[in-house]
């Protein structure tokens, strides 16, 4: 018996008869077993496997694979999923821990009052750290001299409003990561040098996590999100690029843009979604509703969507009903031409780029929740977001899952290019 991994679960190899080989992996419950055998099936991994339980649905159960996935290749695909449901399984309980932590606050009758005063510092804290660094980098920018506009990083590692997987949440740091990676310089393709503080600068992330442990709803969250990039506009010339977390940050970030500057935005949206559902499984914040929030908020004049290969009749009816231009991948070879050569944000207060990474085809970024084939090459959005004309007064870029990139971190490479020229476009 071969012992590979030891922890919460224990997962062997057993080898009790050479030809008939298994892994076993000893669960806590049998509702997690019979999740696990749920997703192996999924990805065509549950031939030759069982799922024994103890007594009842709260006793240890085991998920044994047998001769049938015994095969080298195989095992390397199972153990692939098993770490990858791991992951699922302990992001689905983050941030969840401060919501049942209230509740039992609330059960013990503890004043309300005093929960929010607590929150309240809380949120005050995370805000005041925002914009003391967002000070302090319009401060440095203002003193250089010389600068129109400069690019700002803020993350927003949010990942619970995904209605699948969750791991956008860590994009933020596997980002930054790969942008300062020496297996590249720091120039971008049309000469800016990221090293110069006039053309990037970091405010760090909105904790998002730390406000949900504190029992912060999504209503508040949103505000605070709001607020933060309002905090980085402050600080001429700073202009923010915000790194997510899934596409429900577009919504705040928007609104923040537009109430700032004083009116609506034309919006650049490149995704292989519309995300505009009025209400996503009843989540009104759902990432597959942010730009239905923005329409309705009339943060946005104009709103071209880009890429999309995977639309409903309600969101085509979404569409509709907002007067949004939205260009399907079946047609892109006749629009390519006219969205090569964009014009946006005559009479309105600039331009709003937001880039969901599954705006790629797969081939090129496999590091997303939604793979949907048949999208965009890298080349193809470069030459949207170098050839668009107007001045790009915030961006966001979203979606990217490190949980589900290669080994070599391939998207989040793509990921940091992507930032690396929306830093380009946005500095002056």
């Amino acid at each position: 018996m071969l012992e590979i991994f030891k922890g919460k679960y224990t997962l062997n190899w057993m080898s009790g008869n050479p030809k008939r080989k298994q892994l076993e992996w000893e669960q806590t419950t049998l509702t997690e077993g019979r999740r696990l055998h749920h997703q192996l099936a999924e990805a065509r991994l549950s031939v030759g496997v069982t799922v024994e339980s103890g007594a009842d649905a709260g006793s240890n159960s085991r998920v044994h694979f047998t001769a049938k996935s015994a095969t080298s290749d195989q095992k390397s695909c199972i153990w692939a999923e098993i770490l990858k449901f791991q992951n699922l399984t302990r992001m689905k309980n983050v941030g969840k821990m401060g919501i049942h932590y209230l509740q039992r606050l609330n059960a013990a009758n503890v004043p309300k009052d005093l929960i929010e005063k607590g929150q309240n510092r809380v949120i005050e804290a995370s805000l005041t750290l925002i914009r003391e660094r967002a000070k302090l980098k319009g401060e440095l920018l203002r003193a250089l001299g010389g600068v129109v506009a400069s690019t700002s990083l803020l993350g927003v590692p949010l990942g619970h409003n995904s209605s699948f997987l969750q791991g956008p949440a860590f994009a933020p740091p596997r980002i930054r990561e790969a942008i300062w990676c020496d297996s590249t310089n720091s120039t971008t393709e049309e000469g800016k040098d990221l090293n110069d503080p006039r053309v990037l600068t970091d405010v760090g992330d909105v904790p998002v996590q730390e406000l949900r442990d504190c029992g912060v709803d999504d209503d508040r969250l949103m505000s605070i999100i709001t607020e933060s990039v309002k905090l980085v506009m402050e600080e001429d010339p700073l202009r923010p690029l915000v790194l997510g977390g899934d596409h429900s940050i577009s919504f705040p970030v928007v609104r923040a843009v537009s109430e700032k500057l004083g009116g609506p935005v034309d919006i650049l949206h490149l995704d292989a979604h519309p995300d505009i559902y009025h209400s996503f499984e009843g989540n009104k914040y759902s990432h597959a509703s942010s730009f239905a929030r923005i329409m309705e908020g009339g943060y946005a004049r104009r709103l071209l969507q880009v890429g999309i290969r995977s639309i409903t009749k309600e969101g085509r009816e979404q569409g509709k009903r907002f007067g949004v231009e939205q260009y399907e991948m079946r047609t892109f070879s006749r629009d390519r031409q006219l969205l090569e050569n964009l014009k946006l944000g005559e009479g309105v207060k600039g331009v709003y780029i937001s880039v969901d990474v599954d705006c790629l085809d797969p081939a090129f970024a496999p590091g997303v929740s939604h793979i949907e084939p048949g999208g965009l090459s890298f080349r193809d959005v470069l030459n949207i977001l170098h050839n668009l004309k107007g001045d790009v007064v915030a961006a966001d870029l979203v979606e990217f899952n490190p949980q589900r990139d290669t080994v070599d971190g391939m998207t989040a490479m793509v990921a940091a290019k992507l930032v690396r020229e929306l830093t380009a476009k946005m500095s002056k």
